[in-house]
């Protein structure tokens, strides 16, 4: 042993310079869903940093990774429960539930196997502390924007109306988001002949909302000869391309009913578009009254016990409870009816706030400055908490082997 401590004193004395801190990416970094397009951004800007070694892999292939000091796993294409840990290495999960208390199988797996849970929002940060999920676990690691892209100063999207006044939706074109209580409010706050135009947004190609859109819906409306204007753009846009749409729109409006972050509402705000929001949830974090319109909503917060398709991937969730909140459709109709009347230094006010704001606290120099404390302060841990876990229960296991044998040697003295 003497010996061997020599050598090592040795080796460690000739060591140059400490190994680079290694992060591994866990999740898709290349299809065209929100969570892939964030894992992508997140890796090119740590690595932009220069003083970490970042890779990237699926969940699948984490398990078979080389040295790494810390994962980050934000992937919902994979079922949770089956995540399997590497042997060696930090662990974070970055993963919200947007509607209530987490499933109970999803907080049991972070309360055993994960060093830190970041989420988007302190709305997010409250389900997962109700959820059991020790406080001093949770991190608030919010989204950001390119303040390069999305900016009020750049090209306008060339879309196909005249109106004088566009509101605009973006995201997918599901109940969550609440589309349907939009197109209501949007049909009974404004008739054919009225000024106002309402883009929609959507994505098809997401993976996890195929199938289940309100194309069908739309063209419907957009049929009707009574209806005020609808322009439906249903493709994937670069994010060149969004924030020339965000600029070519006066108003956004997005009555979700349940939400992580809402990263579309702050790409508007950058780019000097206000936004009808609820007066709840994630979104609270950047819209003031000041930024944008907000809206009172109902709260709906119910016990269920139930099982749960968390995507159209198949995903069952067992959940105990729903909490979100729903925009009254009349109180929606009245505040789009009452925007777009509004004089353009009004908008222009929240317009140049909203800007402040989003330039000023949430661009992604900003999340990787939050990042790289959350990761100095794990490299100070030394031992994974699943690890620690796993040698406190193998520890308890040999004593309780070591007392089975001797009460047995106690009882068998010849033995």
């Amino acid at each position: 042993a003497a010996r061997l401590h020599r050598v090592i004193r040795g080796a460690t004395r000739r060591a140059t310079a400490p190994a680079p801190f290694t992060v591994a990416i866990v999740g898709n970094t290349s299809a065209r869903s929100a969570f892939a397009l964030l894992n992508a951004r997140l890796a090119k800007e740590l690595k932009r940093s220069g003083e970490l070694r970042v890779v990237a892999c699926s969940t699948a292939g984490a398990t078979g990774l080389g040295a790494v000091d810390c994962f980050i796993h934000h992937d919902y294409a994979t079922e949770f429960g089956r995540v399997a840990r590497p042997a060696h290495g930090k662990w974070i999960d970055v993963r919200t539930w947007d509607f209530g208390a987490y499933p109970p199988a999803w907080s049991a797996k972070i309360r055993a196997e994960s060093d830190r849970l970041w989420v988007y929002s302190r709305w997010s940060k409250a389900l997962a502390m109700r959820s059991g999920i020790p406080a001093q676990r949770i991190a608030v690691v919010p989204w950001g924007i390119d303040p390069a892209t999305f900016t009020p100063r750049g090209p306008r999207y060339a879309l196909p109306t005249r109106r004088r006044f566009v509101f605009l939706f973006v995201g997918a074109a599901v109940y969550r988001k609440g589309l349907d209580i939009l197109l209501d409010a949007y049909g009974r706050a404004f008739r054919r002949g009225d000024d106002v135009c309402l883009v929609v947004k959507s994505h098809p190609g997401d993976v996890f909302y195929r199938g289940i859109g309100m194309r069908q819906r739309i063209a419907a409306l957009q049929a009707r000869r009574d209806h005020p204007e609808i322009v439906l753009i249903d493709r994937f846009c670069s994010p060149e391309a969004l924030a020339s749409l965000y600029r070519a729109c006066d108003v956004g409006v997005f009555p979700y009913r349940a939400e992580g972050f809402a990263l579309p509402i702050l790409e508007a705000m950058a780019c000097g578009v206000p936004s009808i929001v609820p007066a709840f949830g994630a979104c609270l974090d950047y819209c003031s009254p000041a930024t944008s319109f907000r809206v009172p909503v109902r709260r709906v917060h119910l016990p269920v016990c139930d099982r749960f398709r968390f995507n159209t991937l198949g995903f069952e969730e067992a959940i105990e409870e729903v909490d979100f909140g729903e925009m009254p459709v009349e109180a929606l109709a009245a505040a789009m009816q009452r925007v777009a009347e509004l004089p353009a230094a009004v908008l222009g006010r929240k317009a140049a706030a909203g800007v402040r704001v989003s330039h000023g606290r949430f661009t992604w120099s900003r999340v990787v400055d939050g990042v790289r404390r959350e990761l100095a302060m794990l490299s100070r841990r030394r031992v994974p908490l699943r690890l620690a876990a796993q040698r406190r229960a193998c520890a308890t296991a040999e004593r309780q082997r070591a007392v089975a044998a001797e009460l047995l040697a106690m009882r068998h003295p010849e033995r």
